[in-house]
């Protein structure tokens, strides 16, 4: 395959959000070497080079590419992205507004009962923009001018990258192993009173190591996604019982072994999950860190804000503070899609500071919970929703990551018949890739 030319780009006057769009659209979409022209004429320029320039105007040599001003204008933000069809339309300056969520810094912006950013009415989701990485396209039309006529072999060597990469929740180890002498005597108590008797005699025949914890789904999960020689990351809860945290405390020995268990598969990866309050109190986030760190005798590498729930800017910086490289909090609770317009990773740009940072983003396009509780989807629909996403992401060769949570993994309560959701959902986003699995591709709940 021919070696694709680098890339010298001149930007006159650059700024941070030039080194953001640029590196979002030339590395982290397009996958090019690439590097920042000094020099805006023709002497002195190499000639091995694909050479544009952005801003330049007459003095400019190469490929002029349009500009539309918002990459300058450091410090104001603004409410509506920048045109994106036409001759003119600065498609690096809409990646901009779209990969640095923008919208949800500026007055005004729509947020939930638990401070989540609405999409609901927003301009992506009007413009169909959620739906598909947009900001990918849009890298892809800004390849196809650069590139010319390598384009089509760099096209086909990204669109060979796609993968499927699922990523499941532990909110609640266990439902009923490891909760501690009070939570197992008042549930014992509750459902005494309620006369649920069934629950009891379930309970207790659990506790006494009769009958498997139904949430105990672990390693069927792991079978299949060895069958379909999937990487799984798993996101594990820490935090003090809560309201919004219900999951075994850090502390209990049958927590930490199951993590263990996990970590020392070759094909698994654990990851922690930061508790509901720590997206705005510094000192829970730093406890349950410090959890993490005890269980597996290492600092997590990786998280997953619980309830997706952050300050924009506040949540992250601390991740930074601890060394956390990747966060996987990027996606919608309430529609499936692409929040930031990628599937692939990218380095998170902090608006308020006006800088790029080495914070990896890793946006997931599909929850469990969202298709359940928002959507109201039927179980046996599920597959083909995201069967939709996923050829939209193969179309550009990036990363379709799933969010799941081990509870949905028991066909039972609220996920009653989801029992073959998650492997039919698995074999529905491998669809048309051509990688090898023995599960079947029916839906059987």
């Amino acid at each position: 395959m021919p070696v694709t030319p680098p890339i010298c780009v001149h930007a006159p006057g650059r700024t941070a959000r030039h080194e953001a769009a640029f590196t979002w659209v030339l590395s982290s979409a397009l996958g090019l070497d690439w590097s920042w022209a000094d020099a805006g004429t023709a002497e002195g320029l190499d000639d091995g080079c694909i050479h544009c320039h952005y801003g330049a105007g007459e003095a400019g040599h190469g490929i002029a590419l349009p500009v539309e001003g918002l990459l300058s204008e450091v410090g104001q933000w603004r409410a509506e992205p920048p045109e994106v069809e036409g001759a003119d339309a600065d498609l690096f300056a809409a990646v901009f507004w779209m990969a640095s969520r923008m919208e949800e810094h500026v007055s005004g912006a729509v947020r939930d009962d638990h401070g989540r950013f609405d999409p609901s009415g927003s301009i992506p989701e009007i413009m169909g923009w959620l739906d598909v990485p947009v900001c990918e396209q849009w890298a892809f039309r800004i390849g196809e001018r650069l590139l010319g006529e390598h384009w089509p072999a760099h096209q086909a060597k990204l669109q060979a990258q796609f993968e499927v990469r699922p990523t499941i929740d532990v909110d609640s180890a266990y439902a009923f192993l490891g909760k501690g002498v009070v939570r197992t005597g008042g549930a014992l108590l509750r459902d005494l009173t309620r006369g649920r008797f069934s629950n009891v005699a379930r309970r207790v025949r659990v506790l006494l190591e009769r009958a498997p914890d139904p949430y105990d789904t672990y390693f069927t999960a792991q079978k299949w996604h060895r069958d379909r020689g999937l990487q799984a990351q798993w996101f594990f809860l820490l935090a003090a019982f809560g309201s919004h945290d219900k999951g075994l405390p850090p502390s209990s020995p049958r927590l930490g072994a199951l993590m263990r268990a996990l970590e020392e598969a070759p094909d698994q990866e654990v990851h922690w999950h930061p508790g509901y309050a720590s997206a705005s109190d510094a000192m829970t986030m730093q406890r349950e860190f410090d959890a993490f760190q005890r269980i597996l005798g290492r600092a997590p590498a990786a998280s997953r804000q619980h309830y997706l729930r952050m300050e924009p800017t506040a949540t992250r910086r601390a991740l930074i503070a601890m060394g956390i490289q990747e966060d996987h909090t990027e996606g919608h609770a309430v529609r499936t899609g692409f929040r930031g317009g990628f599937s692939r990773r990218r380095p998170w740009y902090d608006l308020e500071a006006e800088c790029l940072t080495n914070l990896m983003l890793c946006p997931f396009a599909a929850m469990d919970a969202t298709y359940l509780r928002y959507l109201a989807t039927a179980p046996d629909a599920v597959p083909d929703a995201v069967r939709t996403l996923s050829d939209a992401v193969q179309s550009v060769g990036g990363t379709l990551r799933l969010l799941w949570h081990n509870e949905s993994l028991a066909p039972e309560g609220q996920w009653s018949g989801w029992g073959g959701v998650y492997p039919a959902v698995l074999d529905a986003a491998m669809e048309g890739t051509g990688q090898h699995h023995s599960a079947s591709r029916s839906f059987v709940d």
